[in-house]
Order: C-alpha cells, then sequence, then structure tokens
C-alpha cells in the first residue's frame, strides 16, 4: 500500500465517531459513559495523529517507529482508568489502525500483555493469569 493510500485511511479513521462506527463489533460498548469513550477516542485520535505526522514527517517512515506509536497509546488504555470493555474496545481499535499503516503488530506483540489480552496464534485471547503464582 502506499503512503498516499495510508493517510487517506488514517485521515479517514480520526474524524470517525469510533463508538458510532465500531460500537457493533462489541456489543454493549455504544452504552459506557461518555467520559470513558472521551477517553478512548482521545487516545485512539492521538495515536492516528502521530502515526500521520510520522509518515508525512519522514521520506519512508520505519516500520519499528510506527509500531512503537501504537504499542504506546495500547500502554496508555491499559493505563486509563476505563473498564475493562472499554479497553477492550481501545485494543482492538490500536490492531486496526496497525493494519490500516500496513504494520504487521501480531508478531511483534506475541509477547506483549496489554490489559487482559495477549496475542496468541494470530488473535487476541483472554489472558486468565497474568504472573505466576510465588511458592
Amino acid at each position: 500500500m502506499n503512503k498516499k493510500d495510508i493517510l487517506s485511511k488514517l485521515y479517514s479513521f480520526r474524524g470517525l465517531d469510533k463508538y458510532a462506527t465500531f460500537g457493533k463489533a462489541q456489543p454493549g460498548i455504544i452504552h459506557s459513559p461518555d467520559d470513558q469513550q472521551d477517553i478512548i477516542s482521545n487516545i485512539l485520535d492521538t495515536c492516528c495523529k502521530e502515526l500521520i505526522i510520522e509518515i508525512e514527517s519522514a521520506k519512508r517512515a520505519t516500520k519499528i517507529r510506527l509500531k512503537s506509536i501504537i504499542i504506546a497509546h495500547m500502554d496508555m488504555i491499559m493505563a486509563a482508568n476505563v473498564n475493562t470493555e472499554n479497553k477492550d474496545f481501545g485494543y482492538h481499535l490500536c490492531y486496526f489502525l496497525a493494519e490500516k499503516a500496513s504494520l504487521d503488530l501480531w508478531r511483534y506483540s506475541d509477547t506483549k500483555v496489554w490489559g487482559y489480552w495477549k496475542v496468541e496464534g494470530n488473535k487476541l485471547k483472554t489472558v486468565t493469569r497474568v504472573r505466576k503464582s510465588k511458592k
């Protein structure tokens, strides 16, 4: 995918109401509190903005830099004061952004755990236990 196509998709994503557009993918998310929707939407918009700046400013944006932008924002979602459903929604949309920016985030994030999610076999899996118990 060329730079112009990627930028077009990112600009389009940035202008969307994330919950109205993608809310059907996660039942019940549209009914989450407005303040939590705003937190997740702002993090996603900031992520998108930073991706756009990186792609526009560099002759050839490096995939490592673009991945680091998305991962930093996934970490922000993990630390955000929102419920689990909103975090899950934010994580899924970060993976969506990575796909639109032509990034293979699946392989890169295989060992990373965000909140209650991790990647196994190219699929998001629920983490039931993050750490092994101490004996």
